[in-house]
């Protein structure tokens, strides 16, 4: 089988650029390893500002809008962030990535389910892949198969990308603790040492997990400490815990090589404070879709690379160096930053996606006298747990 792209994995980086060269009218073709739809370990919470990469409607797949949040130090001093509506939605991930592999393949784009990738060579015309469906060839390939990456491995240096651990459980619950939670998110940063404790309420049942970006000897106790303190979830203790790793930093900032192209998880691709992933999955896949478009084929590699450091790598920089001040002193953090009005404002942009997290951090730093001095959030009377 022959391919203008060829693209490893069908997560929602592979499967966006796949649609957008699709529509493009590029000869794409997008395999993975699963069948879809399928299970994916991930909280589910989608910003305003990775809805709004999308150029089509996910509410078919939206499980509820969110449309604030709940902030906490270890289920104490909560206080209600009030968001301009939606601010956000939840998904199942195993509903949202086959969304877009369909809008992929509706526009053209071919896919290969129960495909892996096995290995690859470069030739004097482009590349030729071998997988467990057959050689396939193509002028370009894409490696968007996740964290643990078999395309990054083929091309790329070794330990390029570092990651760390993530869990959670999803926990059924009935309608009135639903409807408690009234379309608000729980974002506890106490709920784990360097870390924060999230509660992610879907249709039926509430997605609950811990995490942080430095090491842990047991991230299960963390999650275990974490349910206690929440009379909601006490009783659920022997629910099934998932794992996944999140990808959050390209040590050598390399993003490309000679007709390869990493994307989302595979390059690194998640903000270091929330380990969020699926908008720098998007983003990726959009700029990709643009080098392509901009170059007409022709070295897109080098235009993506450009396109990643000045649009998507600056972001990730400053996520990073946020969460290394912020989880270096939680209960500060907590006390004097999120209770202050000022950075609560700040925080509703930058989830909203009016603020990026550069400025984020040059606005909070701008205004040190103002909420350090500034009044507190009163805490709130009505938290749901």
């Amino acid at each position: 089988m022959t391919s203008d792209v060829f693209i490893v994995g069908a997560g929602p980086a592979g499967a966006y650029l796949a649609y957008l060269l699709a529509k493009q009218n590029v000869d794409v073709v997008v395999a993975d390893k699963a069948s879809f739809p399928r299970a994916k370990v991930c909280g589910g919470g989608l910003s305003r500002k990775t809805t709004a990469l999308l150029d089509f409607d996910i509410e078919p797949v939206i499980q509820r809008h969110i449309r604030g949040a709940w902030l906490t130090y270890q289920n104490r001093d909560t206080i209600e962030a009030e968001l301009d509506p939606p601010s956000g939605c939840s998904v199942l991930r195993s509903e949202f990535d086959n969304f877009i592999l369909q809008q992929a393949i509706s526009r053209g784009a071919r896919f290969l389910p129960r495909c892996s990738f096995e290995s690859a060579e470069r030739d004097k015309d482009g590349i030729r892949i071998q997988t467990s469906a057959g050689e396939m060839s193509a002028r370009y390939l894409v490696g968007a198969d996740g964290v643990f990456s078999a395309v990054r491995k083929a091309f790329f240096p070794r330990d390029l990308v570092s990651y760390a651990p993530a869990i959670e459980m999803l926990i059924p619950v009935g309608k009135q603790t639903m409807a408690d939670f009234d379309d608000r998110m729980v974002f506890d940063f106490g709920g784990m040492p360097r870390g924060y404790g999230w509660i992610f309420p879907k249709k039926d049942h509430l997605n609950v997990g811990v995490y942080s970006m430095f090491p842990r000897r047991s991230i299960r106790d963390d999650l275990k400490r974490f349910m206690s303190r929440y009379e909601t979830l006490r009783a659920h203790d022997d629910v099934k815990i998932l794992g996944h790793s999140i990808p959050t930093q390209n040590r050598e900032r390399i993003y490309a090589a000679d007709r390869v192209l990493l994307l989302g998880d595979a390059a690194g691709f998640a903000e270091s404070f929330y380990g969020e992933g699926i908008y720098f999955a998007l983003k990726s896949a959009v700029l990709a879709a643009e080098s392509f478009a901009r170059t007409r084929g022709r070295h897109v590699e080098r235009e993506y690379s450009a396109r990643i450091q000045s649009d998507l790598a600056p972001d990730l920089f400053y996520s990073d160096l946020n969460a290394r001040l912020f989880y270096s002193s939680q209960r500060f953090g907590f006390y004097r930053m999120v209770r202050s009005k000022r950075c609560n404002y700040y925080f509703g942009e930058l989830i909203g996606g009016r603020v990026s997290y550069r400025e984020c951090f040059y606005k909070t730093l701008a205004t040190l006298p103002y909420w350090m001095l500034s009044k507190r959030i009163p805490p709130s009377e009505h938290a749901p747990f």
